[in-house]
């Protein structure tokens, strides 16, 4: 800078740090004004959330009571018509609850015909409600509704303000029988809710409708013209109000040094900011000794912001990385190898076994087996595909925080990073699909016209039950059961009767089960079979009587039969075996393949016991 240039500056140097401290006294002021309307909204704020929690306590407060009476009221039913019972609760309660003028019951006329306790309330004995009182829309809305509503306030019959609740009473069939009503004289009622409250330090109204019904503190303690509300619901009733104005005891708790501390602290930085002016222009003249070092400083810094910008960018891409995996429906964690450990979860492997992240973390760490049954052979599997460098799909069950167990699809892969082995593991919840397979699994053995086992099913029973039964040597029952006719009756009736009729059979086979384990199936066509694990030939013989009386009870006229009924009915062949190395599965159905031809042989719609000596 030229020389002139210089002192023409240093002229107008006292005129530039004037203007410069009075635009800093101007903004000392602003700050110091906006802090000090920032403590009187938090002191606002604070006590809004005090009046807040006082409502919220009288309203508790008021709820306990009125649900002890409430109890009470239940109890009428039982106890309307044993009266000393009846008084020995009353007493109790009054006992607990000072705040009751007295307990009434109004029958359903609106009389007043009895009071609890009668000294102090005799004015009101025999008292009827007329549609002239303030509370007779009360006494309609509470038997309309059927519900407990408490009054507004009103001058009692006994003297004073009141509050009445009232709750509808019905006897056990259901009929209305009037009103229990809880009295509650209003200044003895606020008085018992105020004084509860932490509230020393509070000047208070509890209002009704704009009327100040009670007030707490002295007016001399009122520290501010503004006040906060909350609304106080009372029984139902919410047309109470609390009304709290602040106390120069919270205005100094909600008051600090701050806006001072700022604006002495401003005016000792403008003043050293006016002198460090003064000291920076005589520094000026040094400043092209440094500006070379400065160019140097700028690039720096150009070149750590450029690297800081480089790693938001890359914490950025991360951190929607986090996002997306914590949002995907599979569960999504790697296990680290050599030492083994969880290095990350996604959110929905904790949230979907209902832990928290921590939890999750700490159970696998301490006891893997509560989180997945078989975890320590997993993990012995797992350990096995680190020499195999390959990828795996396992089916688990995992369990649920509440007990249940989850199964999950985990598909594996194996990764090496940094000279460390790592399991990439991906498990999805595949109840669904296990549900499905299991249900086609179910209609595979089903019987698609009725519902029944199927002859694949039975097959398959049969044999099970007989190994089954070999060893504990207990026998088994078998009947083998042939509609009477059935030809004639499709020809006669077509095939959709015969269809509906071999529906209605199968209903009445499976309501003839007695025991557990007992199955009925369809053998084929018109032929069905029940195994009966466990039942000897009387109890086949009894079986086959219970299906005798229930086909005879679905009255199915059989156009076309030999049977004297002229009903629907079959044949049935029993047999029981005791399983043995020398027989199998095919002599017990033998025998009672040739039971039934016996019992068609010797008329229908009977029944007969197969020998054992046919199956040698």
């Amino acid at each position: 800078m030229p020389a002139p240039a210089i002192e023409r500056y240093v002229k107008k140097l006292p005129a530039l740090i004037v203007v410069l401290c009075c635009a800093l006294a101007i903004a000392l002021f602003t700050t110091w004004r906006a802090l000090h309307l920032a403590e009187q909204q938090q002191a606002r704020a604070r006590l809004q959330l005090e009046s807040n929690a006082l409502a919220q306590q009288i309203e508790t407060h008021f709820k306990h009571q009125t649900d002890s009476l409430i109890r009470l009221a239940r109890r009428w039913p039982l106890h309307h018509a044993q009266r000393d019972l009846w008084n020995s609760d009353t007493e109790q309660l009054l006992r607990d609850y000072n705040s009751f003028q007295a307990i009434e019951w109004l029958d359903r006329h609106y009389r007043m015909q009895w009071i609890e306790p009668f000294k102090g309330n005799e004015a009101v004995a025999g008292f009827i409600y007329q549609p002239s009182h303030p509370n007779y829309p009360v006494i309609l809305e509470a038997k309309a509704s059927g519900q407990p509503h408490l009054s507004n306030s009103f001058q009692l019959a006994q003297g004073g303000l009141g509050l009445v609740y009232y709750i509808p009473q019905y006897l056990a069939n259901g009929e209305f029988d009037g009103f229990l009503l809880g009295i509650f004289r209003v200044e003895v009622l606020l008085n018992d809710l105020i004084n509860i409250l932490p509230s020393n330090h509070l000047n208070l109204r509890f209002m009704e409708n704009n009327q100040v019904l009670f007030s707490a503190g002295a007016a001399e303690l009122q520290a501010a013209d503004w006040s906060v509300s909350s609304q106080v619901s009372l029984g139902g009733n919410s047309n109470f109000r609390l009304t709290i104005y602040p106390t120069r005891h919270l205005l100094n708790d909600a008051t600090t040094q701050l806006p001072m501390v700022v604006t002495t602290a401003g005016s000792l930085i403008a003043l050293l900011l006016c002198s460090s002016l003064w000291l920076a222009f005589r520094g000026a003249q040094r400043s092209r000794q440094l500006s070379y070092s400065n160019r140097q400083l700028h690039a720096e810094i150009s070149r750590r912001q450029e690297t800081e910008e480089t790693l938001k960018h890359n914490q950025a891409r991360l951190k929607l990385i986090n996002d997306m995996t914590d949002h995907s429906h599979d569960a999504l964690f790697i296990i680290g190898l050599r030492p083994m450990e969880v290095v990350y979860l996604n959110r929905t492997c904790w949230q979907g076994l209902g832990y928290s992240e921590q939890e999750l973390r700490a159970l696998i760490q301490v006891a893997p087996s509560e989180v997945m049954p078989d975890a320590i052979k997993w993990l012995i599997e797992l350990r096995s595909m680190l020499h195999q460098q390959g990828n795996a799909i396992f089916q688990k069950r995992v369990v649920h925080h509440d007990g249940h167990t989850v199964p999950l699809e985990v598909s594996v892969r194996h990764l090496r990073r940094m000279g460390r082995d790592y399991l990439i593991c991906v498990g999805r919840n595949n109840s669904a699909q296990l549900q499905m397979a299991a249900h086609l699994q179910q209609l595979s053995h089903q019987d698609g016209l009725t519902g029944l086992f199927n002859r694949r099913y039975f097959d398959k029973t049969l044999i099970s039950e007989w190994r089954r039964l070999r060893r504990e040597q207990i026998p088994l029952g078998l009947l083998m059961l042939d509609v009477d006719y059935f030809k004639r009756f499709n020809d006669e009736l077509g095939h959709q009767a015969g269809d509906d009729a071999l529906q209605q059979l199968a209903t009445a086979l499976n309501s003839c089960l007695m025991r557990e384990g007992d199955c009925v199936c369809r053998y084929g066509g018109e032929e069905f079979a029940v195994i009966l694990p466990g039942a000897d030939g009387d109890r086949c013989l009894q079986a086959a009587r219970r299906v005798h009386d229930a086909v005879a009870k679905l009255g199915i006229r059989h156009p076309h039969t030999s049977v004297e009924s002229g009903l629907f009915t079959v044949s049935i062949g029993a047999a029981s075996l005791v399983p043995a190395p020398e027989w199998s599965p095919h002599d017990l159905i033998r025998q009672a393949d040739l039971a039934l031809y016996r019992a068609k042989t010797e008329g229908r719609n009977r029944s007969k016991l197969g020998d054992a000596n046919t199956t040698m």
